[in-house]
């Protein structure tokens, strides 16, 4: 009986092993997603950025 014990135990402890690897995948996996996420809003921003200014500058060429 024991034996068994101790089975079940190691079962139980390599199970919430695995469950904390995963769980750590799985959040580096989400962690690289928001910042790939983060940088492309930043891109997007600098390129709208970019745009109004030019087209600022373009409006202003017309004004004179």
């Amino acid at each position: 009986m024991h034996v068994m014990q101790q089975l079940a135990s190691e079962r139980i402890h390599s199970n919430l092993e695995l469950a904390k690897q995963v769980r750590h995948s799985r959040q580096q996996r989400m962690l690289r997603r928001a910042r790939r996420m983060e940088h492309k809003a930043e891109r997007r921003m600098i390129q709208a950025w970019r745009h109004a200014a030019e087209l600022r500058t373009r409006i202003e060429s017309l004004d004179y």
